[in-house]
């Protein structure tokens, strides 16, 4: 099957929230500032970043296919998982900002792109500008899918097209993680649909062919509170301790009680060739 090409299709629309997220993030003042004020830089403490990067490093640890990243952004999360899974899993970062993925090829450095020498021990990343909609990959591509920071903000009938279109691009058994809003807050600017407990989450996946197996709370109020003075302290080593409590005791916690904060969900695509 030939790959569909970057911007086929009907036009955009901008009344359309997610031709309004595509927007938001065209500025070049807004990628050029978007790790520091969110503390996704290297020297930055976050327990929710930590958190985040626990949860992503262990559901993508038995991959060896395979990564599609979506909204890959500045590249913070791939600069944390490079040395998962085998050297040469390839690794592939799709973003619709020209800005970001500028940004992106600063952060990650000399290998962006480029074939490793083989004394490197972390794998290249291949960076693609094109709409996350109409993906410009063939049928059953990858092994898993990533999408941080993207999903969560699409309204309940564009995260459907969004599984669709997900689901088109893994294999049997691929995997799709992405992080979530929980019953913490209403989503700032955000509809009631856009809050899931982890039940409702497993039904929307359900009926887009995705079964959930793990869900990772990232929104805990104790350990949030516990990490304040390490955070004060530059103190990083317990502030991933606290991380380590939310994934490991926490979580299934909430699965238990379908309560979740906020959190990544882990779904295994279901059916489909092989």
């Amino acid at each position: 099957m030939p790959k569909r090409p970057i911007g086929s299709g009907p036009a955009t629309n901008p009344v359309d929230p997610r031709e309004k997220l595509k927007v938001a993030y065209q500025d070049v003042r807004v990628a050029s500032s978007y790790d520091e004020e969110r503390d996704f830089r290297a020297t930055d403490i976050s327990l929710h970043y930590e958190t985040e990067i626990i949860g992503l490093r262990e559901a993508l640890s038995g991959v060896r296919g395979p990564v599609l990243e979506v909204a890959i952004g500045t590249g913070r999360l791939c600069r944390r998982l490079r040395d998962v899974g085998p050297s040469d899993m390839p690794y592939v970062g799709l973003d619709v900002s020209f800005p970001m993925l500028y940004e992106a090829r600063k952060s990650l450095g000399a290998y962006c792109d480029k074939p490793l020498p083989q004394s490197a021990s972390v794998r290249p990343v291949h960076l693609l500008r094109a709409d996350a909609f109409q993906m410009p990959f063939h049928d059953q591509r990858f092994h898993a899918v990533v999408g941080f920071r993207f999903i969560k903000h699409l309204s309940p009938p564009n995260r459907h097209l969004m599984y669709k279109e997900v689901n088109r691009l893994l294999v049997k058994d691929g995997l799709l993680i992405f992080d979530f809003y929980g019953w913490r807050r209403r989503a700032r600017g955000q509809e009631e649909g856009h809050r899931l407990t982890p039940l409702a989450l497993r039904k929307e996946l359900e009926e887009s062919g995705f079964r959930p197996i793990k869900i990772y709370g990232t929104r805990h109020r104790l350990p949030a509170l516990l990490s304040v003075p390490f955070r004060a302290l530059g103190l990083k080593a317990p502030v991933k301790a606290l991380g380590l409590l939310e994934v490991k005791l926490l979580s299934p916690i909430d699965e238990l009680l379908d309560r979740s904060r906020g959190g990544i969900v882990v779904a295994k695509k279901i059916g489909g060739r092989e």
